[in-house]
């Protein structure tokens, strides 16, 4: 399936893993970013798992070291209890996501200042478009079901006094608190709150008045999994990363998952080519929309089992009896990938992160 005409709407995350990957594949790919060139920024905290980073960094021809900004050692969690948990960090690392991005897209065709909408957009001149407009979810239709908590987060410099990862949890799983630091006094400190009353922030600013503000961006985070956000396809449109809820919900974390969205279909997309499989089982080799869907269900399908103690908690409904399994799961599933969050995955840590909220 060498040569497709390929449009991909957003040049974030996952827009610039997939221009760059689809290209190297030999296909003639496009990418349209809503934002202008100069106003065109990766936004969130920048932090995620250096084992998972390099890995998709060398299957795109790059090395991650020369993108890191920090190594984590522990990570600092304030409760709703008054209490202090830390975890061991194995890799968490803050990276420069902007530049990462950049390069992946140096040599491929990028529109800026474009925002692709339904009505507007030439459908007709590519074989296949993907959505990884993230939150907007632009060219697919709306889910029933979505969630999204409001966010702030902050680029800061000249920050003094603090040089590691920090959370604070908000009761009720409201949501949360949270400073990465980056580079050269340089970090990113933000909330997420369903509430918007944003503790930390204010108190932050307070006990840090030398810090300023390099860009503030206001953005929800979308907690729904990939479970809740069907349909995944319309059309020639398929969709890709977060605007298909591939976000860990508990950590409202969206670059590696989506990273692994892409790989996915990647992977169903060479697939396809080599079977001459349809969405329909047809034949005719076009891109095997069903094993797409089923391939997200299914990898991401512990996320849901996430999504629920959130929303139970929320709702003041979660019991730790009563949910064992849900928590068991999450647990078991988040154990068994430890290396792709970066942290120590422990069940006596997490039981008593959850009792505290």
């Amino acid at each position: 399936m060498a040569g497709l005409n390929i449009a991909i709407a957003g040049a974030g995350v996952a827009g610039s893993y997939l221009g760059h990957m689809l290209q190297k594949m030999g296909h003639n790919v496009e990418v349209f970013e809503s934002s202008k060139r100069e106003n065109h920024w990766a936004v969130c905290a920048w932090g995620a798992s250096r084992h998972m980073l390099e890995k998709f960094s060398v299957q795109a021809d790059l090395d991650f070291d020369d993108y890191i900004f920090h190594v984590g050692k522990s990570l600092r969690m304030d409760l709703p209890n008054n209490s202090v948990e830390y975890l061991d960090l194995i890799g968490l690392v803050t990276y420069d996501k902007h530049r990462w991005e950049h390069d992946l897209l140096k040599d491929v065709k990028v529109t800026y200042g474009v925002r692709c909408t339904s009505d507007t957009f030439p459908f007709e001149k590519y074989d296949y478009i993907i959505d990884c407009t993230g939150l907007h979810r632009t060219l697919l239709p709306r889910s029933e079901q979505d969630f999204l908590i409001p966010a702030y987060e902050y680029l800061l410099e000249n920050v003094k006094g603090i040089d590691e990862f920090q959370v604070i949890a908000y009761a009720g799983a409201s949501g949360y608190f949270w400073y990465f630091p980056l580079d050269r006094g340089r970090g990113y400190m933000g909330a997420g709150d369903i509430k918007k009353k944003y503790f930390g922030v204010k108190e932050f600013f307070e006990q840090h008045p030398e810090a300023q503000i390099v860009r503030k961006i206001g953005r929800p985070i979308r907690l729904a999994p990939p479970k809740r956000m069907e349909p995944f396809f319309s059309g020639k449109v398929i969709g890709v990363g977060e605007s298909i809820g591939c976000v860990f919900p508990m950590l409202g974390e969206g670059i590696i998952p989506s990273l692994i969205c892409c790989d996915i279909f990647l992977d169903v997309l060479g697939n396809s080519a080599k079977s001459g499989g349809t969405g329909n089982g047809k034949g005719g080799g076009k891109f095997d929309t069903n094993r797409y869907r089923k391939m997200v269900l299914d990898r991401f399908g512990y996320y849901d089992d996430v999504y629920r103690i959130i929303r139970l908690k929320m709702e003041g409904k979660l019991s730790t009896i009563k949910h064992m399994g849900l928590m068991m799961s999450m647990y078991r599933h988040m154990k068994k990938e430890e290396k792709r969050f970066g942290f120590e995955i422990s069940l006596d840590k997490m039981t008593r992160l959850v009792n505290a909220l």
